[in-house]
């Protein structure tokens, strides 16, 4: 079984159905000549130009027996996460897009496993709305953002989501969004192709240095985008500790230490880099992942993955499915 943990979808259809005093923070999707845009407010992404699949599930589902891809791990557009929302608004938007995908699950068994998207902008309601995608709607794990309307993963006020996902064993999906240095990296296509990586590297240092996974032993975090460059630069993290006090305020070990513990997908758009971050973090805890359906997405990998040099055929299998079947928990 090969399994994609990390594939996006829109569910335009149900957010345009919402009450009209919510549908201002929602975001809708706008088609234009074959390529799409992404408006919520006054902000806008695009033109972007996706995979068939973006919101049509049966054209996802040729392209993903195109691939090879058995399952996905099925989670909202990054953007549709709407932290910027008053509460009350974020609830219904979240609700909608999980209700949404828990009827694609339902439609098409076998094929999807939900991951739920939950309003952190209020702790209280994103564990009762992670509670609900859990216990009624047979989700598995939940992706949030690289941070809540600027608030880093340390922010205080998501510590009691944080014992929740714990409790419940979901897996926290990390996704980037809302990337620092934007303003700095509006040329070409840059707020992506840098803006991703390093954004989510912020983030693993804030959960990291946080000391969120000191505090919960058990709650398990995956990455996107190959863990960015925290894989690749984990020794300056471990130096910095060394040498400075700032960063042991929160944690007694190296932050190598940690990194066997979260888990990171296989987009690297390079062999090479796939390669290392395989034998620095392990294929353990190495998992397949496109970012389905985007432009930037990795779509070819999985005949790379089955040729990765040096890299055991049991180790590959695990890449390719077997540990997201187990995180997941994948139905055979």
């Amino acid at each position: 079984m090969i399994v994609d943990m990390h594939a996006h979808i829109f569910t335009a259809e149900a957010l345009a159905g919402v009450d009209r005093k919510v549908k201002k923070y929602a975001p809708q999707l706008v088609v234009d000549g074959g390529r799409y845009e992404i408006v919520t407010g006054e902000r806008s992404s695009g033109p972007l130009a996706p995979m068939p699949g973006f919101g049509d599930v049966e054209g996802r589902l040729k392209a993903m027996e195109r691939m090879g891809v058995d399952v996905q791990i099925l989670s909202v557009t990054p953007g549709n996460f709407c932290y910027d929302a008053p509460p009350e608004a974020g609830a219904v938007i979240a609700k909608t897009q999980n209700n949404a995908i828990a009827d694609i699950v339902a439609e098409y068994p076998g094929k999807f496993v939900g991951c739920a998207t939950v309003p952190l902008q209020d702790s209280g309601a994103a564990v009762e709305e992670l509670n609900r995608c859990v216990r009624d709607l047979g989700f598995t794990s939940v992706e949030i953002g690289s941070n809540v309307a600027g608030r880093n993963l340390d922010s205080p006020e998501l510590m009691p989501f944080y014992s929740e996902a714990e409790r419940l064993g979901a897996p926290v999906v990390v996704h980037p969004i809302n990337n620092a240095g934007a303003d700095r990296m509006r040329s070409y296509y840059l707020g992506n192709i840098v803006g991703n990586p390093m954004e989510t590297t912020l983030a693993i240092g804030s959960v990291v240095f946080g000391g969120v996974l000191e505090r919960f032993k058990k709650l398990v975090f995956c990455w996107g985008h190959g863990g960015g460059f925290w894989p690749y630069q984990v020794g300056r993290f471990d130096h910095g500790y060394e040498v400075r006090n700032e960063p042991k305020a929160n944690i007694d070990h190296l932050p190598s230490e940690y990194a066997s513990r979260m888990y990171y997908d296989t987009i690297t758009h390079s062999e090479a880099a796939l390669g290392y971050l395989v034998s620095v973090m392990r294929a353990g805890n190495v998992l397949y992942g496109t970012d389905f359906p985007w432009d930037m997405g990795d779509y070819d990998s999985i005949p790379m993955i089955k040729e990765l040099k040096g890299v055991k055929a049991g180790d590959k299998t695990k890449i390719l499915g077997e540990t997201s079947a187990e995180l997941f928990n994948v139905p055979e």
